[in-house]
C-alpha cells in the first residue's frame, strides 16, 4: 500500500530530512527505484540531448549542478534563467516523476564560488523557488541546499544524498599560471581548517548516513575520486575527502558528479560516476590525467547518465547516453563491489 504524503513527511521530519515539496514527496512511494537519470551543466533549456533524456526509462531525475548558467548578471539573470528552464519542454516533461537537485558554481552565482560569495542567501532562495519548495519548509531557513531522500521498501531502499559543495566551501588554494596543471591553477591544500561541506552539513550528513538503506547515492557537484588536476575537486581538500571516506567506510555507496564537461568512471575508496555536460561539447576533447579511472574510455559530447538497479542480482549498470540514445560508456558493478574501502 502506498504511504500518504502526510506519513512521508512525518518520516522525513523525524529523520531530520524534510521533503522537497510534493514532487519529491511522491518519491517515497514504496515502489523501488530501478532507473535513475541524471545530468549536469545545462547552458540552454533547449537541446536534442534534453529531448533524448525524456525518452529514457526513469523513476527519478537528478540535476547535479550548473542547472543554469547565471554567474554573470546577478540575481535578476538567475531568476530569468530559472524561469526559462522551469517553463521549458524538458522540465515540464520531467515533472511526471520525482526530481531532485543540487547546485554548482554557475547556478550558485559565482564561477568557482564558495562561502565568501556575498549573494548566496538570495541565490538559495531562487534555487528553492525553482523547485517549488514550500514557503514554510525548513529548507528555506537552513543555510545551504543539502538534503536527502529515501526511496523504496525495506530490502530495496535507496538513499539519495545531495551535497552542497558551494555554500560553506573555503577559498581554493591557487598557484601562478606558470605552475598550473592542465585543468587550472587550483591545488591541494594542507590547511586542515579549510572545508568543503562546513560544520553544520557534516553533522547533518553523519545523521543522514544512520538511516537504513541498501544503496546510497551521494550527489556531489564536483568530482570526488579523480586526483587533483588544477580544476575543482575533492582532491583539493584531502582532509575533507578522507573524512568522507571514513564516514562511508563499509557502506554500499556510489558518488554521482558533474562539472567537467566529460564523462568518466573513477574509484578512490568509493566509485565516482561523472556525467557532464548535457548541452555542451568539451572543446579540448581530452581529459585531465586520472590514475583512479577504472574504465579507460571517456566521453566528451553532450550526454546524460543512466543508472539502472537490478534488485534481484544486487547490482547496478551505469551508462553514459549520447544524443543518439546509444550507450557510449558502461560500467556494471555488484553491490559488494560498491562497498566503500
Amino acid at each position: 500500500m502506498k504511504k500518504t504524503v502526510t506519513a512521508i513527511h512525518r518520516r522525513q521530519f523525524l529523520a531530520g530530512l524534510p521533503a522537497i515539496g510534493l514532487i519529491a514527496a511522491h518519491a517515497a512511494d514504496e515502489q523501488p527505484l530501478e532507473n535513475i537519470v541524471f545530468g549536469s551543466c545545462l547552458d540552454t533549456h533547449e537541446h536534442p540531448m534534453l529531448d533524448r533524456s525524456l525518452t529514457l526509462p526513469r523513476d527519478l531525475f537528478i540535476f547535479m549542478g550548473d542547472n543554469i548558467y547565471a554567474d554573470k548578471g546577478g540575481i535578476p539573470m538567475m531568476r530569468e534563467k530559472y524561469a526559462l528552464l522551469k517553463n521549458s519542454r524538458f522540465f515540464r516533461g520531467l515533472k511526471n516523476k520525482p526530481i531532485l537537485a543540487t547546485w554548482d558554481d554557475h547556478d550558485f552565482g559565482q564561477n568557482d564560488g564558495g562561502a565568501d560569495y556575498p549573494h548566496k542567501r538570495e541565490a538559495q532562495a531562487e534555487f528553492w523557488n525553482w523547485l517549488d519548495e514550500p514557503a514554510d519548509s525548513p529548507r528555506r531557513r537552513q543555510e545551504g541546499v543539502y538534503h536527502a531522500q529515501s526511496f523504496g521498501p525495506a530490502g530495496k531502499r535507496v538513499q539519495v544524498i545531495l551535497l552542497d559543495t558551494r555554500y560553506f566551501r573555503s577559498p581554493l588554494e591557487k598557484v601562478p599560471m606558470d605552475k598550473a596543471m592542465l585543468g587550472g591553477t587550483s591545488v591541494p591544500t594542507d590547511d586542515e581548517t579549510t572545508t568543503i561541506l562546513g560544520a553544520a552539513q557534516w553533522t547533518w550528513l553523519e545523521k543522514a548516513l544512520q538511516e537504513p538503506a541498501e544503496l546510497r547515492i551521494i550527489v556531489s557537484s564536483i568530482q570526488f575520486a579523480p586526483e587533483a588536476h588544477g580544476g575543482e575537486s575533492w582532491a583539493n581538500f584531502p582532509h575533507e575527502k578522507q573524512r568522507m571516506l571514513s564516514l562511508l567506510k563499509g557502506q554500499t555507496a556510489l558518488v554521482l558528479s558533474g562539472d567537467r564537461h566529460w564523462c568518466e568512471f573513477s574509484r578512490d575508496g568509493v566509485c565516482d560516476f561523472t556525467s557532464s555536460s548535457m548541452t555542451q561539447k568539451h572543446p579540448r576533447g581530452t581529459p585531465t590525467p586520472n590514475r583512479h579511472r577504472i574504465v579507460p574510455k571517456t566521453y566528451h559530447m553532450p550526454n546524460v547518465g543512466l543508472l539502472s538497479i537490478d534488485w534481484a542480482a544486487r547490482s547496478i549498470m551505469a551508462k553514459v547516453i549520447g544524443e543518439d540514445g546509444e550507450a557510449k560508456i558502461t560500467h556494471q558493478a555488484a553491490f559488494t563491489d560498491l562497498q566503500t574501502r
